[in-house]
């Protein structure tokens, strides 16, 4: 089994641990729907963005033609600007910069996904997936990061912990 897929489920694994308190961070200001609008709208730009510069598929990239690749590109930009000013206003209330990274972190966890699902096989990307979560979840919360209230392990969560990484270690080496 190859190293480099294992790596970008377990990285994908940590984002996803990561994912839920930034964007709880954004959710306390902006509200709800105001997060989701924000989350989406910088996926939404940094994947048009990335579909008009990189994408060659039949679906899109071969039927582009360049100008209008060029609107793409040019209506993600836009979109980026314009969340690039909500970022402003939003640290001048307060909000850490990285609490604005939700959209970004999303369309990585996609893009691991669906590459780990690809090459490693759907259980062991979602035994790699699942450990490395729920394994940075426990040190984010050890440690109290990312506005989360600290809170010790027990000797009983680093046994649960160690068999959920036992169990993922099993899996992909079978």
């Amino acid at each position: 089994m190859q190293v480099f897929p294992i790596f970008i489920a377990i990285g994908t694994g940590i984002l996803i641990a990561v994912l839920g308190p930034i964007n709880s961070l954004l959710q306390a200001k902006a509200g709800i729907l105001g997060l989701s609008s924000l989350v989406h709208v910088i996926g939404l730009g940094v994947s048009l963005l990335g579909l008009a510069l990189f994408q060659q598929t039949p679906l899109f990239g071969a039927y582009l033609s360049t100008s209008q690749r060029l609107a793409l590109a040019f209506f993600a930009v836009c979109l980026l600007l314009a969340y690039a000013g909500l970022v402003g206003i939003g640290i001048r209330q307060g909000l850490p910069w990285y609490s604005f990274l939700g959209g970004i972190i999303g369309i990585l966890v996609v893009l691991g996904t669906v590459f780990s699902v690809r090459e490693l096989g759907i259980a062991n990307a979602i035994a790699l997936l699942l450990a490395s979560q729920v394994l940075a979840a426990a040190l984010l919360q050890q440690f109290g990061l990312l506005g989360l209230e600290a809170s010790p392990l027990s000797e009983a969560k680093l046994i649960g912990l160690g068999v959920l990484l036992l169990g993922a270690v099993i899996a992909i080496r079978s």
